[in-house]
């Protein structure tokens, strides 16, 4: 069995230690499931990564309806490998789940970057040892996203053959927030959704997110649940709403499927659930565009300061702390009432909630480009100490000052999973064909 989880008597396995599975013991725990279960479980290698991983997936029942779960697409989202592994169980534990579906569960869509981001037990004890293992690769290295940036991936490659391959009827994508909420993004409406995923929310105490950045300028369709716009809408719309057209969440539709984004939080903070409506919220978005333009121009001397000792720069590390201090500025412009944004979608009515998600951005992305930058540093390099304490230090207060603003609380992961999976039970329940 899964090596983090115990067996009940119902066959169940269930998560009894704190902490993220490494990929090789997600992988392993698959290749025992497929061993124990050969009739009603396939494990296949369906593709290698750009380092030369193997993507592996496992698929589970045999039924004509497809279900396509992805874990491990943006490697700073450890929780997926957990819940597939999980979920598998779950399934093969429950006969009425395997009738007439198959189950196809791909561990890890970005086993490269699940490398560099893994760290030493992927136990996070607190929010700055999360930070100071991070990474998280920049967009046109992220498998579900690339696409929309023009660059077609090996792994981008593989999870579109299995769309192509499946015909799945959901995909289901599993992610993680570092500090926040629970929601749901969906390429389709899916009426329903939001009731079974609010209250599974509710039953285990996550705070439904009512303002994440990342679906701003998108229709809620229920608690939680945010609709992505039509693909041409999205590619003519302001940057803010991001050209998700063309990444692989819309594929399942060219076969009358949908996708839906599961996000859970690692750690909880009460603020993206109060949904009260801000009479003047001009100050707090003034703020938090100013903390964030001004951390990105401190982030700019000190990669300045790096650059003679990182060599070509031809490092993922590197790559993505650069772009994460490139788009401090141009975010602080997107949403500070002082700048005028002439074509940009107007901002939504401020809530407490959505401008919690502004600056829950203006903390993170100084604190992800600084730690990275600290972690090329580490190695005993000549000429680097100083420049090493510096960004220690920084991070150290910054992080500070980010659990001061969101008093941020651990979700154990068995709480993570139990989410997730209620999410895709719903979906599929939902989404399948009648």
């Amino acid at each position: 069995m899964f090596p983090f989880h115990t067996s009940t008597a119902a066959g169940r396995a269930v998560v009894v230690h704190d902490r993220y599975p490494t990929l090789d013991a997600v992988v392993e725990a698959a290749q025992r499931l497929a061993a124990a279960r050969p009739r009603e479980c396939r494990l296949r290698v369906v593709g290698s990564s750009r380092g030369g991983r193997p993507l592996h997936l496992l698929s589970v029942g045999h039924g004509s309806d497809q279900v396509l779960v992805v874990a491990g697409a943006h490697a700073n989202e450890p929780v997926g490998g957990a819940t597939v592994v999980e979920l598998a169980h779950r399934v093969l534990a429950e006969p009425d789940r395997l009738a007439g579906i198959a189950w196809n569960f791909l561990l890890c869509a970005d086993p490269d970057g699940a490398f560099l981001a893994q760290g030493e037990g992927r136990h996070p004890s607190e929010l700055l040892g999360h930070l100071l293992d991070f990474f998280r690769p920049v967009p046109e290295e992220q498998p579900e996203w690339a696409p929309s940036t023009g660059v077609l991936l090996p792994e981008s490659r593989v999870l579109l053959g299995l769309i192509e391959e499946l015909r799945p009827f959901l995909q289901v994508s599993l992610h993680g927030s570092e500090v926040g909420g629970t929601f749901l993004q969906a390429t389709r409406e899916l009426p329903g959704l939001a009731e079974p995923f609010a209250r599974s929310a509710a039953g285990l105490g996550i705070p439904v997110d009512a303002g994440p950045y990342d679906t701003l300028y998108w229709p809620s369709v229920g608690s939680g649940v945010y609709l992505m716009p039509p693909v041409a809408e999205v590619e003519l719309s302001a940057p803010a709403s991001w050209a998700v057209g063309t990444t692989t969440w819309h594929a399942p539709h060219r076969f009358g499927g949908a996708t839906v984004i599961v996000e859970v939080p690692l750690w909880v903070t009460e603020r993206v659930a109060d949904t009260t409506p801000l009479a003047c919220p001009a100050p707090g978005l003034t703020a938090a565009a100013d903390r964030l333009r001004q951390r990105g121009r401190l982030l700019g001397e000190l990669l300045a300061a790096a650059a003679p000792h990182l060599g070509d720069g031809d490092d993922p590390l590197l790559r993505s702390a650069r772009g994460h201090q490139s788009v401090c500025a141009p975010l602080a412009d997107e949403w500070d009432p002082r700048v005028r944004q002439p074509q940009a979608q107007p901002m939504p009515p401020m809530t407490a909630a959505r401008q919690a998600g502004l600056e829950l951005w203006a903390h993170r992305l100084p604190l992800r480009a600084a730690a990275m930058l600290r972690r090329l540093l580490a190695p005993a390099q000549s000429g680097t100490g100083a420049l090493h304490s510096h960004l220690e230090r920084l991070i150290e207060q910054w992080c500070a000052e980010y659990q001061a603003c969101f008093s941020p609380v651990w979700l154990p992961v068995a709480r993570q999973v139990e989410q997730q999976i209620s999410a895709v039970r719903a979906a599929v329940e939902i989404a399948r064909p009648r």
